[in-house]
């Protein structure tokens, strides 16, 4: 068998990674307030770094890994000291504004905008141009693929973030209002280069069996104007199949807005909204209720009630609301209900494809196989597949033969069958209870 499992007398799908839970954010490498505020915190469940390109690639293939391992280092300390426990660590590079000085001199194409900061301020932006920018990818490839033969081992190192070509953070960035678009735009070469980006970090990492996230947030038009996010989406379905293991989208506007508005992304809800069902989502907070963010979250408890009824994975938070405990907005009465909620949900996310291969024989005279006898049952976008040949003994396989037309094969003294079981969304897995020739 391959990525399947025995279950109830048949065979289904393997479970793949299910990234859950609460999620302490903090840029940069971790201050010792922050690194004990993460040790004091029981419900917590992973910690998250976001690290600046340039200082995560300071020269063209030499890395500081010092940040990541160092919390790493603290999030095995923590389940060392707490037995039975498993918080995990989640990785994140910052592209953008973020990006290493010498790209520019090693062939990555730039372009200078401005993002708006309020109503009559804006500040410049020198940034990697988002499309026909092939240095770029190649750079974006690189950093990834360094991170995963870095962290490949280690079981702790669960989310592997990734960023797009970006403004002043590593989320979705496309000028507006006025501000100067790249040079040569247009709305179809953007959402190519976004999706040729999003191509790279689904061949870095999901392909190879690791979760990824990218934001689904920023600075950018809506949907009536350019497409990005449904694009990308359907990017996503079409490489992973729905609600695949391997991939999580996020919004960063998770919060409350100036208008005192609880949202799950401020400024583009419907990208999220859209995305529900196809992609597996998280949430990561706007702003905090102890400063230090750029708006309060209010009362805890609804604003994670939001969060489930878009059936969040995890929910990221800020270092601020632990030190001390935001006790006045109920967020501990919150994350606990959340984490039961997800204790109650049970989810399990399958594998998208599994093999299963059996061998029969027969004595005596050769046999023709009439057919193949296959019980399975399908929930919808998930199927089964089988094929089969044959041999004398000894000898040489016959080509293979789709259920179909098994009638075809030769007669042989063994039968070797395979069955596919595929699934297009990850919540769902085909199950078989039976399969071998009927000879004739």
């Amino acid at each position: 068998m391959q990525n399947l499992v025995a279950h109830d007398g048949g065979w289904m799908l393997a479970a793949g990674p299910n990234v859950e839970g609460v999620v302490l954010l903090q840029q940069g490498a971790w201050p010792p307030a922050v690194v004990e505020a993460f040790h004091n915190v029981p419900w917590l469940d992973a910690a998250s770094i976001r690290i600046k390109w340039s200082e995560l690639e300071p020269s063209d293939q030499v890395f500081n890994w010092a940040p990541f391992d160092n919390l790493l280092a603290e999030v095995k300390k923590y389940n060392a000291v707490h037995p039975g426990t498993r918080r995990t660590l989640h990785i994140r590079v910052m592209g953008g504004e973020h990006c290493p000085h010498w790209f520019e001199q090693s062939g990555v194409r730039f372009y200078d905008t401005t993002q708006r900061l309020g109503k009559n301020r804006s500040a410049p932006l020198h940034i990697p141009l988002p499309y026909d920018n092939p240095e770029y990818l190649k750079q974006l490839r690189q950093v990834y693929r360094a991170m995963f033969e870095r962290y490949q081992n280690e079981a702790l190192v669960t989310v592997y973030h990734g960023t797009w070509s970006a403004g002043p953070w590593d989320e979705i960035f496309h000028p507006q209002n006025g501000e100067p678009l790249p040079p040569g735009y247009t709305p179809e070469k953007f959402v190519r280069g976004m999706t040729e980006q999003l191509d790279v970090l689904i061949e870095e990492f999901c392909l190879k069996g690791k979760v990824a996230e990218l934001p689904f947030s920023g600075k950018y038009p809506p949907k009536d104007r350019i497409n990005i996010t449904g694009t990308l989406t359907a990017r996503m379905v079409e490489r992973l199949g729905r609600r695949a293991p391997y991939l999580y989208i996020q919004s960063n506007g998770w919060g409350q807005t100036s208008a005192g508005k609880q949202t799950l992304s401020w400024g583009h809800e419907r990208d999220m909204a859209d995305a529900r069902g196809q992609v597996n989502l998280a949430f990561q907070a706007l702003g905090t209720n102890k400063g230090g963010g750029w708006w309060p979250q209010g009362n805890w408890v609804p604003l994670v009630e939001l969060a489930q009824q878009y059936d969040a994975a995890y929910l990221e938070i800020y270092p601020p609301d632990l030190m001390p405990l935001d006790a006045a907005h109920h967020i501990a009465q919150a994350f606990a209900s959340f984490k039961q909620w997800l204790k109650q949900r049970n989810r399990t996310l399958y594998v998208r494809e599994g093999l299963l291969q059996k061998t029969f024989t027969v004595t005596g005279t050769p046999r023709c196989i009439g057919k193949l006898e296959l019980s399975a049952t399908m929930p919808p976008q998930t199927s089964v597949a089988g094929r089969a040949r044959t041999r004398l003994t000894g000898g040489a396989w016959s080509a293979w033969h789709t259920a179909s037309d098994v009638a075809q094969l030769p007669a042989g003294n063994e039968a070797e069958l395979e069955v596919n079981l595929h699934t297009d969304d990850g919540c769902a897995s085909p199950r078989v209870t039976a399969v071998q020739p009927v000879w004739r």
